[in-house]
Protein backbone atom coordinates (compact mmCIF):
# COMPACT_ATOMS: atom_id res chain seq x y z
CA UNK A 1 0.00 0.00 0.00
CA UNK A 2 2.70 2.50 1.00
CA UNK A 3 4.68 1.75 -2.15
CA UNK A 4 1.60 2.50 -4.24
CA UNK A 5 0.99 5.76 -2.36
CA UNK A 6 4.61 6.85 -2.80
CA UNK A 7 4.54 6.03 -6.49
CA UNK A 8 1.29 7.93 -7.10
CA UNK A 9 2.56 10.87 -5.05
CA UNK A 10 5.60 11.04 -7.31
CA UNK A 11 3.46 10.89 -10.45
CA UNK A 12 0.65 13.22 -9.35
CA UNK A 13 2.11 15.74 -6.90
CA UNK A 14 5.85 16.04 -7.64
CA UNK A 15 5.35 17.56 -11.10
CA UNK A 16 5.74 20.91 -12.82
CA UNK A 17 3.57 22.78 -12.00
CA UNK A 18 2.49 20.91 -8.83
CA UNK A 19 -1.21 20.69 -7.90
CA UNK A 20 -2.46 21.59 -4.44
CA UNK A 21 -2.07 18.94 -1.72
CA UNK A 22 -5.88 18.53 -1.46
CA UNK A 23 -6.29 18.01 -5.21
CA UNK A 24 -3.38 15.57 -5.32
CA UNK A 25 -4.81 13.62 -2.33
CA UNK A 26 -8.22 13.31 -4.02
CA UNK A 27 -6.57 12.10 -7.23
CA UNK A 28 -4.39 9.54 -5.40
CA UNK A 29 -7.35 8.26 -3.36
CA UNK A 30 -9.43 7.74 -6.49
CA UNK A 31 -6.65 5.89 -8.31
CA UNK A 32 -6.14 3.55 -5.36
CA UNK A 33 -9.77 2.41 -5.08
CA UNK A 34 -10.76 2.48 -8.78
CA UNK A 35 -12.19 -0.96 -9.66
CA UNK A 36 -10.92 -0.80 -13.24
CA UNK A 37 -7.59 0.72 -12.24
CA UNK A 38 -4.15 -0.71 -11.59
CA UNK A 39 -4.46 -1.17 -7.79
CA UNK A 40 -8.16 -1.98 -6.96
CA UNK A 41 -7.77 -1.61 -3.18
CA UNK A 42 -10.87 -1.91 -1.05
CA UNK A 43 -12.11 1.50 0.17
CA UNK A 44 -11.66 0.44 3.79
CA UNK A 45 -7.98 -0.32 3.22
CA UNK A 46 -7.06 3.03 1.70
CA UNK A 47 -6.12 5.99 3.97
CA UNK A 48 -8.50 8.93 3.91
CA UNK A 49 -7.82 12.06 1.86
CA UNK A 50 -6.95 13.91 5.06
CA UNK A 51 -4.28 11.31 5.84
CA UNK A 52 -2.92 11.54 2.28
CA UNK A 53 -2.67 15.33 2.66
CA UNK A 54 -0.64 14.78 5.84
CA UNK A 55 1.69 12.34 4.05
CA UNK A 56 2.19 14.82 1.22
CA UNK A 57 3.07 17.49 3.80
CA UNK A 58 5.87 15.26 5.13
CA UNK A 59 7.77 15.53 1.82
CA UNK A 60 10.98 17.50 2.41
CA UNK A 61 11.43 20.95 0.86
CA UNK A 62 14.54 19.96 -1.15
CA UNK A 63 12.69 16.97 -2.64
CA UNK A 64 9.71 19.13 -3.59
CA UNK A 65 12.03 21.77 -5.02
CA UNK A 66 13.95 19.30 -7.20
CA UNK A 67 10.77 17.88 -8.71
CA UNK A 68 8.42 20.83 -9.05
CA UNK A 69 10.41 24.09 -9.23
CA UNK A 70 12.68 25.86 -11.66
CA UNK A 71 16.35 26.49 -10.91
CA UNK A 72 15.93 30.00 -9.52
CA UNK A 73 12.96 29.17 -7.28
CA UNK A 74 14.51 25.83 -6.30
CA UNK A 75 17.70 27.50 -5.10
CA UNK A 76 15.92 29.01 -2.08
CA UNK A 77 14.78 25.55 -0.88
CA UNK A 78 18.09 23.69 -1.23
CA UNK A 79 21.15 23.66 1.04
CA UNK A 80 24.21 25.53 -0.25
CA UNK A 81 27.21 24.84 1.97
CA UNK A 82 30.29 26.96 1.45
CA UNK A 83 30.55 30.42 -0.04
CA UNK A 84 31.41 31.96 -3.41
CA UNK A 85 33.22 35.07 -2.26
CA UNK A 86 35.59 37.78 -3.41
CA UNK A 87 39.13 38.12 -2.12
CA UNK A 88 39.36 41.88 -2.48
CA UNK A 89 38.53 44.92 -4.59
CA UNK A 90 38.07 44.12 -8.30
CA UNK A 91 38.70 40.43 -7.69
CA UNK A 92 35.23 39.16 -8.63
CA UNK A 93 32.52 40.75 -10.79
CA UNK A 94 29.17 39.13 -11.56
CA UNK A 95 27.23 39.92 -14.74
CA UNK A 96 23.67 39.16 -15.81
CA UNK A 97 20.88 40.49 -18.02
CA UNK A 98 17.19 41.16 -17.48
CA UNK A 99 14.35 42.61 -19.49
CA UNK A 100 13.10 45.77 -17.81
CA UNK A 101 9.54 45.74 -16.47
CA UNK A 102 8.69 48.96 -18.31
CA UNK A 103 7.67 49.82 -21.86
CA UNK A 104 9.54 52.64 -23.58
CA UNK A 105 8.52 54.88 -26.49
CA UNK A 106 10.41 55.96 -29.61
CA UNK A 107 12.10 59.36 -29.68
CA UNK A 108 10.28 60.65 -32.80
CA UNK A 109 6.57 59.94 -32.42
CA UNK A 110 6.55 59.02 -28.70
CA UNK A 111 4.67 55.83 -29.53
CA UNK A 112 4.90 52.49 -27.71
CA UNK A 113 8.04 50.62 -28.71
CA UNK A 114 9.24 47.75 -26.48
CA UNK A 115 10.76 46.71 -23.15
CA UNK A 116 14.55 47.24 -23.06
CA UNK A 117 17.21 44.82 -21.86
CA UNK A 118 19.52 45.82 -19.01
CA UNK A 119 22.95 44.33 -18.37
CA UNK A 120 24.45 44.92 -14.92
CA UNK A 121 27.87 44.09 -13.45
CA UNK A 122 28.29 44.10 -9.67
CA UNK A 123 31.68 44.27 -7.95
CA UNK A 124 31.19 41.71 -5.17
CA UNK A 125 33.70 43.08 -2.63
CA UNK A 126 32.02 46.50 -2.40
CA UNK A 127 28.59 45.56 -3.89
CA UNK A 128 29.06 48.46 -6.32
CA UNK A 129 27.53 48.49 -9.80
CA UNK A 130 30.75 48.52 -11.79
CA UNK A 131 29.09 48.74 -15.21
CA UNK A 132 25.82 48.58 -17.10
CA UNK A 133 24.40 48.61 -20.61
CA UNK A 134 20.87 49.32 -21.90
CA UNK A 135 19.56 48.22 -25.31
CA UNK A 136 16.46 47.07 -27.12
CA UNK A 137 18.46 44.17 -28.56
CA UNK A 138 18.60 40.74 -26.96
CA UNK A 139 21.76 39.84 -25.00
CA UNK A 140 24.57 39.16 -27.47
CA UNK A 141 28.36 39.14 -27.71
CA UNK A 142 28.27 42.80 -28.74
CA UNK A 143 26.16 43.89 -25.75
CA UNK A 144 28.16 41.79 -23.30
CA UNK A 145 31.32 43.39 -24.65
CA UNK A 146 29.88 46.90 -24.33
CA UNK A 147 28.85 46.20 -20.74
CA UNK A 148 32.30 44.89 -19.80
CA UNK A 149 33.97 47.87 -21.50
CA UNK A 150 31.63 50.17 -19.56
CA UNK A 151 32.73 48.48 -16.33
CA UNK A 152 36.42 48.81 -17.16
CA UNK A 153 36.37 52.48 -18.17
CA UNK A 154 35.63 55.70 -16.26
CA UNK A 155 32.02 56.90 -16.50
CA UNK A 156 32.64 60.65 -16.90
CA UNK A 157 32.39 60.69 -20.74
CA UNK A 158 29.08 58.80 -20.58
CA UNK A 159 27.70 61.06 -17.84
CA UNK A 160 28.65 64.11 -19.87
CA UNK A 161 27.07 62.72 -23.01
CA UNK A 162 23.79 61.97 -21.24
CA UNK A 163 23.84 65.19 -19.24
CA UNK A 164 23.59 63.49 -15.83
CA UNK A 165 25.20 65.13 -12.79
CA UNK A 166 25.92 62.22 -10.44
CA UNK A 167 29.00 60.79 -8.77
CA UNK A 168 29.98 57.48 -10.39
CA UNK A 169 33.64 56.70 -9.57
CA UNK A 170 33.34 52.92 -10.00
CA UNK A 171 35.51 51.45 -12.76
CA UNK A 172 38.68 49.41 -13.16
CA UNK A 173 40.28 46.26 -14.46
CA UNK A 174 38.92 43.29 -12.54
CA UNK A 175 40.31 39.76 -12.28
CA UNK A 176 37.31 37.39 -12.62
CA UNK A 177 34.05 37.75 -14.51
CA UNK A 178 31.32 35.49 -13.17
CA UNK A 179 28.39 34.89 -15.57
CA UNK A 180 25.85 32.21 -16.32
CA UNK A 181 26.00 29.60 -19.05
CA UNK A 182 24.41 31.75 -21.79
CA UNK A 183 25.80 31.46 -25.32
CA UNK A 184 27.26 35.01 -25.52
CA UNK A 185 29.28 34.39 -22.35
CA UNK A 186 30.73 31.19 -23.81
CA UNK A 187 31.52 32.70 -27.22
CA UNK A 188 35.17 32.32 -28.20
CA UNK A 189 35.59 35.96 -29.28
CA UNK A 190 34.20 37.24 -25.96
CA UNK A 191 36.37 34.91 -23.88
CA UNK A 192 39.45 35.81 -25.93
CA UNK A 193 38.83 39.53 -25.36
CA UNK A 194 38.46 38.93 -21.61
CA UNK A 195 41.71 36.97 -21.41
CA UNK A 196 43.53 39.62 -23.47
CA UNK A 197 42.61 42.15 -20.76
CA UNK A 198 43.58 39.95 -17.82
CA UNK A 199 40.02 38.86 -17.02
CA UNK A 200 39.23 35.23 -16.26
CA UNK A 201 35.78 34.48 -17.81
CA UNK A 202 34.54 32.28 -14.98
CA UNK A 203 31.33 30.74 -16.38
CA UNK A 204 29.21 29.23 -13.61
CA UNK A 205 27.60 25.75 -13.94
CA UNK A 206 24.19 25.26 -15.52
CA UNK A 207 21.06 25.36 -13.40
CA UNK A 208 21.27 26.61 -9.80
CA UNK A 209 20.97 30.36 -9.49
CA UNK A 210 22.58 30.64 -6.05
CA UNK A 211 26.02 30.85 -7.68
CA UNK A 212 25.03 34.31 -8.93
CA UNK A 213 23.23 35.43 -5.80
CA UNK A 214 24.72 38.94 -5.67
CA UNK A 215 23.74 39.93 -9.19
CA UNK A 216 20.34 38.22 -8.88
CA UNK A 217 19.49 40.28 -5.81
CA UNK A 218 20.77 43.47 -7.44
CA UNK A 219 18.63 42.90 -10.53
CA UNK A 220 15.61 42.29 -8.30
CA UNK A 221 16.26 45.57 -6.51
CA UNK A 222 16.63 47.59 -9.72
CA UNK A 223 13.62 45.99 -11.42
CA UNK A 224 11.48 46.72 -8.37
CA UNK A 225 12.22 50.45 -8.71
CA UNK A 226 10.81 50.43 -12.25
CA UNK A 227 7.28 50.10 -10.88
CA UNK A 228 7.42 53.85 -10.27
CA UNK A 229 7.80 54.57 -13.99
CA UNK A 230 5.04 55.32 -16.52
CA UNK A 231 4.59 52.25 -18.66
CA UNK A 232 5.62 49.83 -15.88
CA UNK A 233 4.36 46.34 -16.62
CA UNK A 234 4.43 44.94 -13.08
CA UNK A 235 5.41 41.45 -12.12
CA UNK A 236 2.25 39.58 -13.19
CA UNK A 237 -1.04 39.88 -15.01
CA UNK A 238 -3.01 40.65 -11.84
CA UNK A 239 -1.00 43.82 -11.29
CA UNK A 240 -1.86 44.97 -14.82
CA UNK A 241 -5.61 44.34 -14.46
CA UNK A 242 -7.37 47.37 -15.96
CA UNK A 243 -4.05 49.12 -16.73
CA UNK A 244 -2.65 49.60 -20.25
CA UNK A 245 1.12 49.80 -19.81
CA UNK A 246 1.73 50.58 -23.47
CA UNK A 247 -0.69 53.49 -23.41
CA UNK A 248 0.90 54.85 -20.23
CA UNK A 249 4.48 54.54 -21.58
CA UNK A 250 6.25 57.90 -21.80
CA UNK A 251 10.05 57.46 -21.56
CA UNK A 252 12.53 57.08 -24.43
CA UNK A 253 15.66 54.96 -24.21
CA UNK A 254 18.02 57.90 -23.38
CA UNK A 255 15.54 59.17 -20.75
CA UNK A 256 15.35 55.70 -19.21
CA UNK A 257 19.15 55.48 -19.23
CA UNK A 258 19.40 58.78 -17.37
CA UNK A 259 16.79 57.59 -14.85
CA UNK A 260 18.80 54.37 -14.38
CA UNK A 261 21.94 56.36 -13.62
CA UNK A 262 20.10 58.25 -10.88
CA UNK A 263 18.88 54.93 -9.43
CA UNK A 264 22.43 53.55 -9.49
CA UNK A 265 23.61 56.63 -7.59
CA UNK A 266 20.79 56.16 -5.05
CA UNK A 267 21.76 52.51 -4.63
CA UNK A 268 25.43 53.40 -4.11
CA UNK A 269 24.53 55.82 -1.33
CA UNK A 270 22.15 53.52 0.53
CA UNK A 271 23.10 51.12 3.36
CA UNK A 272 23.70 47.53 2.30
CA UNK A 273 23.10 44.54 4.58
CA UNK A 274 25.88 42.56 2.92
CA UNK A 275 28.33 45.30 3.92
CA UNK A 276 27.19 45.44 7.55
CA UNK A 277 25.22 48.63 6.98
CA UNK A 278 27.88 50.44 4.98
CA UNK A 279 27.01 52.05 1.64
CA UNK A 280 28.58 50.64 -1.56
CA UNK A 281 30.03 54.09 -2.31
CA UNK A 282 31.60 54.16 1.16
CA UNK A 283 33.02 50.65 0.77
CA UNK A 284 34.40 51.57 -2.68
CA UNK A 285 36.07 54.71 -1.38
CA UNK A 286 37.69 52.80 1.47
CA UNK A 287 38.91 49.96 -0.77
CA UNK A 288 40.28 52.27 -3.48
CA UNK A 289 42.36 54.29 -1.00
CA UNK A 290 44.79 51.39 -0.62
CA UNK A 291 44.57 50.03 -4.13
CA UNK A 292 46.97 50.39 -7.05
CA UNK A 293 45.83 52.29 -10.19
CA UNK A 294 42.51 50.97 -11.39
CA UNK A 295 43.63 50.84 -15.02
CA UNK A 296 47.05 50.59 -16.72
CA UNK A 297 48.41 54.02 -17.62
CA UNK A 298 49.03 52.98 -21.24
CA UNK A 299 45.50 51.69 -21.83
CA UNK A 300 44.19 52.39 -25.35
CA UNK A 301 40.44 52.90 -24.93
CA UNK A 302 39.70 52.53 -28.64
CA UNK A 303 41.69 49.30 -28.82
CA UNK A 304 39.90 47.99 -25.72
CA UNK A 305 36.40 48.63 -27.06
CA UNK A 306 37.25 46.99 -30.39
CA UNK A 307 38.54 43.89 -28.62
CA UNK A 308 35.08 43.28 -27.18
CA UNK A 309 33.32 43.54 -30.54
CA UNK A 310 31.99 40.31 -32.10
CA UNK A 311 34.63 38.57 -34.22
CA UNK A 312 34.52 36.35 -37.29
CA UNK A 313 37.10 34.39 -39.23
CA UNK A 314 37.33 35.37 -42.90
CA UNK A 315 39.60 34.32 -45.75
CA UNK A 316 41.05 37.28 -47.64
CA UNK A 317 40.00 37.22 -51.29
CA UNK A 318 41.23 39.29 -54.20
CA UNK A 319 38.42 41.76 -53.50
CA UNK A 320 39.02 41.83 -49.72
CA UNK A 321 36.67 40.26 -47.17
CA UNK A 322 32.90 39.95 -47.27
CA UNK A 323 30.40 40.25 -44.41
CA UNK A 324 26.60 40.47 -44.83
CA UNK A 325 26.91 40.69 -48.63
CA UNK A 326 29.22 43.71 -48.36
CA UNK A 327 32.89 43.79 -49.32
CA UNK A 328 35.61 45.54 -47.32
CA UNK A 329 39.12 46.42 -48.44
CA UNK A 330 42.35 47.96 -47.24
CA UNK A 331 45.68 47.87 -49.12
CA UNK A 332 47.29 45.95 -46.25
CA UNK A 333 45.18 42.93 -47.28
CA UNK A 334 47.01 42.63 -50.62
CA UNK A 335 49.84 40.67 -49.00
CA UNK A 336 47.39 38.35 -47.19
CA UNK A 337 45.22 37.09 -50.03
CA UNK A 338 44.30 33.47 -49.32
CA UNK A 339 45.03 33.78 -45.57
CA UNK A 340 42.50 33.72 -42.74
CA UNK A 341 42.20 36.78 -40.54
CA UNK A 342 40.00 37.78 -37.59
CA UNK A 343 37.67 40.69 -38.24
CA UNK A 344 35.62 42.53 -35.60
CA UNK A 345 32.41 44.34 -36.49
CA UNK A 346 30.35 46.92 -34.65
CA UNK A 347 26.68 46.12 -35.23
CA UNK A 348 25.80 49.82 -34.91
CA UNK A 349 27.32 50.56 -38.34
CA UNK A 350 28.17 48.51 -41.43
CA UNK A 351 30.40 51.17 -42.98
CA UNK A 352 33.60 49.68 -41.57
CA UNK A 353 35.02 46.62 -39.86
CA UNK A 354 38.28 46.05 -37.99
CA UNK A 355 40.84 43.45 -39.02
CA UNK A 356 43.10 42.10 -36.27
CA UNK A 357 46.55 42.07 -37.88
CA UNK A 358 49.80 41.70 -35.92
CA UNK A 359 48.07 42.62 -32.67
CA UNK A 360 46.61 45.84 -34.04
CA UNK A 361 43.23 46.77 -35.49
CA UNK A 362 43.20 47.92 -39.12
CA UNK A 363 40.10 49.74 -40.33
CA UNK A 364 38.55 48.16 -43.45
CA UNK A 365 36.04 50.56 -45.07
CA UNK A 366 33.16 49.21 -47.12
CA UNK A 367 33.61 49.07 -50.90
CA UNK A 368 30.77 50.85 -52.68
CA UNK A 369 28.13 53.41 -51.84
CA UNK A 370 25.90 52.12 -49.03
CA UNK A 371 23.68 53.93 -46.53
CA UNK A 372 25.08 54.14 -43.00
CA UNK A 373 22.76 51.73 -41.18
CA UNK A 374 23.12 49.29 -38.30
CA UNK A 375 23.15 45.52 -38.54
CA UNK A 376 19.67 45.19 -36.95
CA UNK A 377 18.33 47.69 -39.52
CA UNK A 378 19.95 45.67 -42.29
CA UNK A 379 18.43 42.44 -40.99
CA UNK A 380 15.03 44.12 -40.58
CA UNK A 381 15.12 45.29 -44.20
CA UNK A 382 16.10 41.81 -45.37
CA UNK A 383 13.20 40.36 -43.41
CA UNK A 384 10.86 42.95 -44.93
CA UNK A 385 11.99 42.02 -48.42
CA UNK A 386 11.53 38.34 -47.66
CA UNK A 387 8.00 39.02 -46.41
CA UNK A 388 7.25 41.12 -49.49
CA UNK A 389 8.52 38.32 -51.72
CA UNK A 390 6.45 35.75 -49.84
CA UNK A 391 3.36 37.97 -50.10
CA UNK A 392 3.92 38.43 -53.84
CA UNK A 393 4.21 34.69 -54.29
CA UNK A 394 1.07 34.06 -52.27
CA UNK A 395 -0.76 36.71 -54.34
CA UNK A 396 -0.64 34.66 -57.53
CA UNK A 397 3.05 34.44 -58.36
CA UNK A 398 3.35 30.92 -56.99
CA UNK A 399 0.38 29.69 -59.03
CA UNK A 400 1.71 31.44 -62.13
CA UNK A 401 5.13 29.87 -61.55
CA UNK A 402 3.49 26.44 -61.35
CA UNK A 403 1.74 27.08 -64.67
CA UNK A 404 4.98 28.22 -66.28
CA UNK A 405 6.81 25.15 -64.99
CA UNK A 406 4.11 22.88 -66.42
CA UNK A 407 4.13 24.73 -69.75
CA UNK A 408 7.93 24.54 -69.96
CA UNK A 409 7.81 20.83 -69.17
CA UNK A 410 5.17 20.31 -71.84
CA UNK A 411 7.28 22.25 -74.35
CA UNK A 412 10.27 20.00 -73.63
CA UNK A 413 8.13 16.86 -74.04
CA UNK A 414 6.73 18.10 -77.37
CA UNK A 415 10.22 18.98 -78.60
CA UNK A 416 11.40 15.47 -77.77
CA UNK A 417 8.41 13.98 -79.59
CA UNK A 418 8.96 16.13 -82.69
CA UNK A 419 12.66 15.29 -82.72
CA UNK A 420 11.95 11.56 -82.42
CA UNK A 421 9.40 11.70 -85.26
CA UNK A 422 11.77 13.68 -87.48
CA UNK A 423 14.58 11.22 -86.92
CA UNK A 424 12.29 8.28 -87.72
CA UNK A 425 11.24 9.93 -90.97
CA UNK A 426 14.86 10.51 -91.93
CA UNK A 427 15.58 6.86 -91.30
CA UNK A 428 12.77 5.87 -93.67
CA UNK A 429 14.10 8.17 -96.39
CA UNK A 430 17.63 6.87 -96.24
CA UNK A 431 18.32 3.57 -98.09
CA UNK A 432 20.00 0.53 -96.65
CA UNK A 433 23.76 0.16 -96.72
CA UNK A 434 25.42 -0.92 -99.98
CA UNK A 435 26.32 -4.35 -98.63
CA UNK A 436 22.67 -5.19 -98.05
CA UNK A 437 20.97 -3.41 -101.03
CA UNK A 438 19.37 -5.54 -103.80
CA UNK A 439 21.65 -6.27 -106.87
CA UNK A 440 20.74 -4.63 -110.25
CA UNK A 441 19.60 -7.10 -113.03
CA UNK A 442 21.61 -7.46 -116.40
CA UNK A 443 20.36 -5.47 -119.50
CA UNK A 444 21.21 -5.05 -123.26
CA UNK A 445 23.21 -2.04 -124.11
CA UNK A 446 21.60 -0.09 -126.96
CA UNK A 447 23.48 2.30 -129.22
CA UNK A 448 22.28 5.81 -129.30
CA UNK A 449 20.43 6.77 -132.55
CA UNK A 450 21.09 10.12 -134.21
CA UNK A 451 18.57 11.25 -136.85
CA UNK A 452 19.66 13.51 -139.73
CA UNK A 453 17.19 15.69 -141.64
CA UNK A 454 16.52 14.54 -145.23
CA UNK A 455 17.60 17.85 -146.66
CA UNK A 456 21.00 17.28 -145.20
CA UNK A 457 21.47 13.88 -146.84
CA UNK A 458 24.09 13.83 -149.67
CA UNK A 459 22.88 13.34 -153.21
CA UNK A 460 24.70 10.18 -154.15
CA UNK A 461 21.81 8.28 -155.65
CA UNK A 462 21.70 6.06 -152.69
CA UNK A 463 17.95 6.04 -152.58
CA UNK A 464 16.75 4.19 -155.73
CA UNK A 465 14.09 1.82 -156.60
CA UNK A 466 15.41 -1.54 -157.11
CA UNK A 467 13.76 -4.19 -159.10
Amino acid sequence: MREAIDRLTQEVFLTKPPPTAALAAREIHGLLIAQDGEFCFAPGEVPSERTLIRLIGEISEPQRARSSMGSKQRSAHEPHPGAYHSEGLLDLVQMDHTRADVILVDSVHREELARPWITLLVEVWTRSILGFYVSFGDPSIFRCGRAVANALLPKEPLLEQLGVDVSYPMYGQFRRLHADHAAPHRAESFRRACLANGIDPDIRPRGPAHFGGHIERLIGTMVGKMRLLPGATGGNVTQRDGYDAGQAAAMTLPEFERWLLFQIAIYHNGPHKGLGGQCPAQAWKTAVSGHSPLLPACLDVEHLTRQFLPARQRTVQAYGVQILHRRYWNPVLAARIGQQITVHHDERTLQRIYAEIDGQFVVLPVVGDYPDISEPEWEAERQRQRRAGAAFQADGAKAATARYIQAARREVAMARQRTASSRQERKRQEREGVAHSPQAKGRIERAEVHWIPAADLPDNDWLKWRK
